[in-house]
């Protein structure tokens, strides 16, 4: 499919300009200035930490493979090796767990974090 018709009646060209004609008619605008009082909340609830009922803790299997799983001698940005890591969590393995429940109950999670489940 190379040809589509435009909103004006004419024919796509080219795969770029079909392309760009999919995306604009399926892919909305998303003005602010639109927004009703629905769409307010909304943006509003997307903003918030989300606590529901079937949030759960990690386990400690998840964090113990997480941390099993990182690379031992090349460090985060943080500086920090993996095999500090590891040791840290063999040292206080309950710390560690507290710790990322706490992320994720919190939300707060660094920009590159390991996906657990």
């Amino acid at each position: 499919m190379t040809t589509l018709q435009k909103p004006d009646g004419s024919l796509t060209s080219d795969l770029n300009e079909t392309l760009k004609v999919l995306i604009d008619h399926l892919t909305p605008s998303d003005e602010q200035s639109d927004d009703t009082d629905y769409h307010k909340r909304i943006r509003t609830l997307t903003t918030e930490p989300i606590q529901t009922a079937d949030d759960r803790n990690y386990t400690p299997a998840e964090v113990k493979n997480a941390i099993d799983d990182l690379n031992k001698k090349a460090p985060g940005e943080n500086g920090i090796t993996g095999e500090i890591y590891q040791r840290v969590y063999k040292q206080f393995p309950s710390f560690i767990y507290t710790i990322y429940n706490e992320s994720l109950r919190k939300s707060c999670f660094a920009k590159k974090w390991k996906k657990l489940k």
